[in-house]
């Protein structure tokens, strides 16, 4: 994950909060955050603030030079601006926004986007997955492991991905089956692609 914020203060309270959920690096410069996105190619996500220095829409550019390369990576534009060309251009670079002042609630939700994307769910499934951590109360590990699951992969694959313990893994499947009200992980993504498919089937009728 990369964060790209010119305030101290705030880029701290960024990465304490996602670091707990993704490995973070940081950049307080337009040309820094171009040059740490050259450097990797392990990008799960990108939180750019739209203002970095004395330029209004220094972000907007890094925002376009991510989508170069990384044109798949959830991204969101940080910003207290409610400017038409900022919104219009942060849509045609698919990124969504957190408007200042955010809190956990909202960064939540972009990690849901992360989360998605990296187990390979589609936008139609994403909303679903978002709507049931709030509906579940799920916290984001449970919600990761969820999209996981969803998305049809292992447990092998996750442990190796996340570089979880096979004990982290139980206990939070074990609290995300007692909030879905299920006893078996095979039968919470039944459910879950089952309603998924009668919602479809109602869209189309």
């Amino acid at each position: 994950m990369l964060v790209v914020e010119d305030d101290e203060g705030a880029r701290r309270l960024l990465v304490r909060f996602l670091q707990h959920h993704r490995p973070v690096r940081c950049a307080a410069t337009a040309e820094a955050a171009i040059s740490e996105m050259g450097a990797h190619d392990d990008w799960s996500g990108f939180l750019i603030d739209v203002g970095l220095g004395q330029w209004n829409r220094a972000g907007l550019d890094v925002l376009a030079a991510a989508r170069r390369v990384f044109p798949s990576v959830p991204a969101a534009l940080v910003t207290a601006s409610n400017e038409r060309d900022i919104i219009n251009r942060a849509a045609s670079l698919s990124a969504s926004f957190l408007c200042k002042p955010f809190g956990p609630t909202e960064i939540a939700a972009f990690l849901e986007r992360v989360t998605a994307a990296e187990a390979g769910i589609d936008e139609r499934l994403e909303g679903r997955l978002s709507a049931l951590a709030r509906r579940w109360d799920l916290a984001p590990k449970e919600t990761e492991i969820l999209a996981w699951l969803i998305a049809g992969r292992t447990r092998e694959n996750y442990l190796v991905r996340s570089g979880s313990t096979a004990l982290t893994w139980r206990v939070h499947v074990g609290r995300l089956l007692k909030k879905a009200g299920t006893a078996r992980t095979s039968d919470l993504v039944t459910a879950v692609l089952r309603d998924e498919a009668r919602a479809l089937a109602r869209r189309r009728t």
